[in-house]
This record gives C-alpha cells, sequence and structure tokens, in this order.
C-alpha cells in the first residue's frame, strides 16, 4: 500500500514571470555596510574657464592639494628645533656695524698702492740702485714732489686715483612732502620762464610737516595744541598755599613741606612720622623727606613787612596829629 501511495504522489511546478526593472541601477552590496547605512553622492558643477570675465581664487587648487595630501598614506613633515633662547637672530648689533664689501679691498685699492710706493721711495732715498725690479708702481723717484695733489695723495681728502667709498655708513632718511615752488619767483618775485615755467608760482611761505608739528605741540603758532593741560585754566593772582598746619591747626611754625605738596609744622610732622611714614593728609608714602617750605616762608615774611610798614605808617601820622 505504502508504494502505490508513493507511486501516485505528483509534484506541481510554477513557472515565476521575469520582470526587468528598466532604469533601476542595481548596486554592489558589501559585506562590511549596513543596510541602514545611507550614502549622498553630489555632483560638483565644472566652471569653464573660457570666459575671461570670470575669476577665481587659488582655493579649488588649495583643496585639491588637501585632499591629495590626506589620502596619502606617508605624510611628510618637517619640524625644526627651538633654540630655546630669547635672543634676536642676526647680529647683537642689528648691523649697525656692517661693512660694504663691494668695494675693492683697503690694501689693492689706488691708495694703498700709491702708499706702499712712497713708502719703498722713502727706503731707498740715499742709497744706490741695487738693481732690484720691485714692479710697475713701485719706481725710484729722485724728486720729491711737495704742494702738488701727487706729493699729498696719503694725506686728507687728496688722493691719487679713485676715493675710497665709505664702507660703515648707516643713513636715517625721512621724506616730507613740499610742492615745487619756483625759487626765482619766491624770492624776487621775477622768473625767466614767464608762465612757461613748470614751478608753481607762489609767494607765501610755507613749513615743513615737522614744523607744524612742533609749532602744534609748543604753542608757536598762538595754539597752545591739545597736548597743554593748562590751556584753559584762568590765572588767579592769589597763591594756593594754606595759612595753617593741617595737623594742629594753628599757624606755621619753621613749615615744611612733603613730596605731594602738603604743608605742615615741623614739629607736627616730626611727630606724625614717629606713628607712620605717610603723609597726615593723603596717605602717600613719604619716606621720611621733608623739605623746607619756601613759599611759606617768604609770605611770612612778607606779611612781617606789611605789617612792620604799616605801623611805622602809624607812628608817623599820630606824631603828624600831635604837632
Amino acid at each position: 500500500m505504502d508504494s502505490d501511495k508513493e507511486k501516485n504522489s505528483c509534484t506541481f511546478l510554477f513557472n515565476k514571470s521575469k520582470i526587468r526593472k528598466t532604469g533601476i541601477r542595481q548596486r554592489k552590496k558589501s559585506s562590511d555596510s549596513s543596510e541602514d547605512e545611507t550614502k549622498v553622492f553630489k555632483k560638483e558643477s565644472k566652471i569653464s574657464d573660457s570666459n575671461p570675465l570670470r575669476q577665481r581664487t587659488n582655493t579649488s587648487s588649495k583643496r585639491k592639494t588637501e585632499k591629495s595630501d590626506s589620502s596619502d598614506d606617508e605624510n611628510i613633515t618637517v619640524s625644526y628645533k627651538s633654540r630655546r633662547t630669547t635672543a634676536v637672530a642676526g647680529p647683537s648689533d642689528q648691523g649697525a656695524t656692517a661693512i660694504l664689501e663691494t668695494e675693492t679691498e683697503l690694501d689693492k685699492d689706488a691708495q694703498a698702492i700709491f702708499e706702499r710706493a712712497q713708502k719703498i721711495n722713502e727706503e731707498l732715498e740715499g742709497k744706490e740702485d741695487d738693481k732690484i725690479y720691485r714692479g710697475l708702481n713701485n719706481y725710484s723717484q729722485y724728486y720729491k714732489k711737495k704742494d702738488t695733489a701727487a706729493g699729498n695723495a696719503s694725506s686728507g681728502m687728496v688722493r691719487k686715483g679713485p676715493i675710497r667709498a665709505p664702507a660703515n655708513i648707516r643713513t636715517t632718511v625721512r621724506w616730507d612732502y613740499q610742492p615745487d615752488i619756483c625759487k626765482d619767483y619766491k624770492e624776487t618775485g621775477y622768473c625767466g620762464f614767464g608762465d612757461s615755467c613748470k614751478f608753481l608760482h607762489d609767494r607765501s611761505d610755507y613749513k615743513l610737516g615737522w614744523q607744524l608739528e612742533r609749532d602744534a605741540i609748543t604753542g608757536a603758532d598762538g595754539n597752545s595744541g591739545d597736548e597743554d593741560d593748562k590751556k584753559y585754566e584762568i590765572d588767579s593772582d592769589e597763591d594756593n598755599l594754606p595759612f595753617k598746619c593741617f595737623i594742629c591747626r594753628n599757624t606755621f611754625v619753621d613749615p615744611i613741606v612733603t613730596k605731594c605738596k602738603h604743608y605742615f609744622c615741623e614739629k607736627c610732622a616730626l611727630e606724625q612720622y614717629k606713628k607712620t611714614t605717610r603723609c597726615f593728609v593723603c596717605n602717600t608714602q613719604t619716606n621720611g623727606v621733608f623739605n623746607p617750605a619756601k613759599e611759606i616762608i617768604a609770605r611770612v615774611k612778607a606779611d612781617e613787612n606789611k605789617s612792620i610798614n604799616k605801623s611805622s605808617d602809624d607812628d608817623d601820622d599820630d606824631d603828624d596829629d600831635d604837632v
């Protein structure tokens, strides 16, 4: 029976329709990427360089180089070892004593050759000819030249041949604007070129920029300038000196003054110094420095003289009344 059942069993087959999906690009699935991972592809717009009016910076080339450098496995790194000092690079004097070496050496120029010839002639003076050739520039001279350029060539600025150029001059130049003014017209009011002169015909006085700045600071032009703190102060005939001591509140006896311009009696200041070295008024450190107050002393003497003169005048008036 079992064999009959096996013979009577049949199998069913279904033909699956193959549907081709057109327009869809099949991507290869990588084993590393997950199903949830998404990728965004952005198409870069290319700008044609055929238009001469279109310009751009070098950022694109820099980005390309950065990408290429980052993609390399082995990046080249350059590092420099620090000297770990605060000294400035270069010479210590910042080139102030540098010498220009483009000129002829001092032992080979025309002046050195002439000085050597003079020295040889002085050594051979009064001696017989030894029949020795010493060069084209060292011939013996039997006539000594005096009071001429050749005779004085080794002293002063009178030289034979090219003068030595200065090799260690350091110049500081400041350019200042000044209009081109006709000098003849400014001084005399007349110019031979007339209207065809290319310089300005102006007889007014002009100052240079540094002169204007100097006048503005010093107040030579009538303005005291912004740097003058006493520009708007009103001067008064009365002085601002105190008439009594700040400590004892009495008339000054042997007045002294501190560095902070406060006036005290000498006795009061010494007693205050025993307690503290600071000023009694403004609490400034005085370090025990007290100077005699010459202004107050002079004022006290002037008041005394006035009182004496006034009393003498009153006595004279009384005598006149009695007569």
